[in-house]
């Protein structure tokens, strides 16, 4: 398990610095989940409740569209994109 752990770990380009375990635990399950709209639906609601809550960790602009690069080039799926399905 544990190197399971470092393998999701490093799969995502995040500066852990910025952050606090908690919020980079946040950050990773909200990235999960965006991954999980390629494979199945996701509760909008709860897709919703994750996005502002990593929002509010991220709260610069900048990071945000950095992160989303990272996750679309990772695994194909825009942060972006899924959300602004999700809200129209």
């Amino acid at each position: 398990m544990k190197n399971k752990s470092k393998e999701i770990i490093s799969d995502y380009m995040i500066d852990y610095d910025m952050f606090s375990a908690e919020e980079i635990i946040k950050i990773i399950s909200f990235m999960h989940l965006v991954e999980e709209t390629k494979r199945k639906k996701v509760n909008k609601e709860l897709l919703i409740s994750k996005y502002n809550e990593y929002r509010t960790i991220l709260n610069n602009k900048s990071l945000e569209k950095q992160y989303d690069k990272m996750l679309l080039k990772k695994s194909g799926v825009s942060i972006y994109q899924v959300m602004k399905e999700i809200i129209n």
